[in-house]
């Protein structure tokens, strides 16, 4: 109930302040073409993807993983509030953080620390289960600062695209980039009932030696290599600080001079 009148409210006291330029003609199909040249735009659907799937598999695993290999499946009440609250503080940290590194850089940085922390997970005893509460709040404060980074920097390829093409398609692309999240959720959830199958996962019995493996993988090597997956991916991401200060520029001088033209 709380959630559904914090909607509402959002919904009523939502103003546009961003519009498209006036003799922009909206057509869906030209809008996804757009997107479909937009590089930084491209890099970032891909990024969002494959972060859903580093979450997805080791927030979905950790289930399996403390009931069957540490064999202490009530930890898992602590274990998920412990990374949500990490990621809580590392995403208001994100302010200080963009102060001093460039918003492609610090990504890449903290995708590239939660490779890392990722792979240390595999080398935890199952027994040791203060190492993998400090490596979860350690994930969690690396990863909390990607949403709202990637969320800002896609309303930057926004911007690019309008400057690139004299066309605004901020709807298509923060709904585009949506889809690519729930697409990482959905392939996580395919990997790991593919990775479970091959390894001879049997639900509610003693698992396997390769079984349990398979489940430390989930946690540890595969969303690692997701993980720097993802921060190679941002190389490609060509939208820096100083850049983006001059396409700010040149659309407030754009828009000015459409407001002008009509008077002179």
């Amino acid at each position: 109930m709380a959630a559904s009148g914090i909607f509402v409210a959002t919904f009523l006291n939502t103003r546009e302040r961003v519009v498209p330029p006036p003799a922009q003609q909206t057509a869906v199909w030209q809008d996804v073409k757009d997107l479909a040249h937009n590089g930084p735009w491209t890099a970032l659907f891909f990024l969002a993807l494959i972060i859903m799937l580093t979450i997805t598999l080791r927030s979905a695993t950790s289930a399996y993983y403390f009931k069957y290999y540490v064999r202490r499946p009530e930890l898992l009440s602590a274990f998920v509030p412990a990374y949500m609250a990490a990621a809580a503080a590392g995403a208001a940290l994100t302010p200080l953080l963009t102060r001093f590194i460039d918003k492609k850089w610090l990504l890449i940085l903290l995708m590239s620390a939660t490779g890392i922390l990722s792979c240390a997970f595999f080398f935890v005893p199952k027994d040791a289960i203060g190492g993998m509460f400090a490596l979860q709040i350690a994930i969690g404060l690396v990863l909390g600062p990607k949403s709202p980074l990637a969320w800002s920097m896609y309303a930057d390829t926004a911007d690019y695209n309008e400057w690139r093409t004299g066309r605004r398609a901020t709807a298509m692309t923060f709904a585009a980039a949506t889809f690519s999240q729930k697409l990482g959720t959905a392939l996580a959830a395919a990997l790991m009932g593919t990775v479970f199958t091959a390894l001879g996962y049997v639900a509610n019995v003693a698992q396997t030696p390769k079984s349990q493996t398979g489940m430390v993988m989930l946690m540890s090597f595969i969303p690692a290599a997701f993980a720097f997956l993802a921060a190679g991916i941002m190389l490609f991401y060509q939208l820096d600080n100083r850049q983006m200060a001059q396409i700010q520029k040149d659309l407030a001088e754009r828009k000015a001079a459409d407001h002008v033209a009509p008077h002179a």
